[in-house]
């Protein structure tokens, strides 16, 4: 693990003024959540007070609005952010500095969110039934049983796998972005098995760490709610989505470096047998 820990680090090195903006708006984000509670409280003092019910439905209301314009601008921005953070990951460089070039290429391969979106799901399926052990190419990976506590590990960490099979896609090139990625996927069913163990290790240091942070901040949130005379349940409240906006901002990338660099050391220089994998024409045939 220690050695995946350098190429995580590496990868993060590559990509380290994409994360840094990238944290930066999740930061942001979590400053906003911050200024609604706190103008919703002035209100509340303003007005002579208000019922404790009351003080947490509009604090729900405030967080639902705050997280409808995150879910805008995660369509139409933050999803090619992601894919240009993994392009980095990859090892691929900018013909010229600047995150304009990095952004450009990876709105290349996922042209709009709908692409993106299924291609992120169509990897998740297909990981899916790979644990699962449906189809013909699909076999279960060996084990004591078909079903497992490891194997639900796996399930779990299909969403971090899927954006390291990305990173691989991205490291292949080609112009043909369904192929790439079919190819990619292919390469980690057949060549995958470390890979499939960093996940799991991966995904309980993620884990932990949204732990961590959540109680960094529910307990000063807890004791500052509670001095102050208001509803301890936004204080942690609160704290869950801060937590939240942390963990994507700078553990998420840690993560997804870690297993995209295992993934990428694992397959170099592997071949792929395409007519044993059923690659198609066709996305994920």
């Amino acid at each position: 693990m220690s050695d995946n820990f350098r190429e995580a680090l590496v990868a993060l090195s590559r990509a380290l003024p994409l994360i840094i903006f990238r944290a930066g708006i999740f930061v942001a984000g979590g400053f906003m959540v911050i200024i609604l509670f706190a103008i919703s409280l002035f209100i509340f003092r303003l007005s002579g007070g208000v019922s404790p019910v009351m003080a947490i439905v509009v604090a729900v209301l405030a967080v639902l609005g705050w997280w409808g314009g995150a879910r805008i601008l995660r369509r139409f921005f933050l999803f090619r952010q992601r894919a240009a953070m993994l392009l980095l990951f990859s090892g691929w460089k900018p013909p010229f500095p600047g995150l304009a070039a990095v952004i450009d290429k990876a709105g290349r391969f996922f042209p709009n969110y709908s692409s993106w979106v299924f291609v992120n799901r169509g990897l998740r399926r297909a990981l899916s039934a790979f644990y699962r052990g449906r189809g013909e190419f699909f076999q279960p990976p060996a084990g004591p049983s078909n079903w497992s506590f490891s194997r639900s590990l796996d399930l779990l960490a299909t969403g971090l796998l899927s954006q390291a099979i990305l990173t691989l896609a991205f490291s292949r090139g080609g112009a043909d972005t369904w192929r790439s990625v079919q190819e990619s996927l292919a390469l980690y069913f057949q060549h995958g098995n470390e890979s499939r163990r960093l996940a799991r290790q991966w995904l309980w240091f993620s884990a932990v760490g949204l732990a961590f942070l959540f109680l960094c901040l529910a307990l000063p949130n807890w004791f500052i709610f509670r001095s102050a005379g208001a509803p301890v349940e936004i204080g942690i409240f609160l704290a869950a989505v801060i937590a939240w906006l942390l963990y994507q901002a700078f553990v998420i990338p840690f993560a997804l470096a870690g297993i995209s660099g295992g993934l990428l050391g694992e397959t170099r220089g592997k071949t792929l047998d395409a007519d044993l994998c059923g690659i198609g024409d066709a996305p994920f045939a």
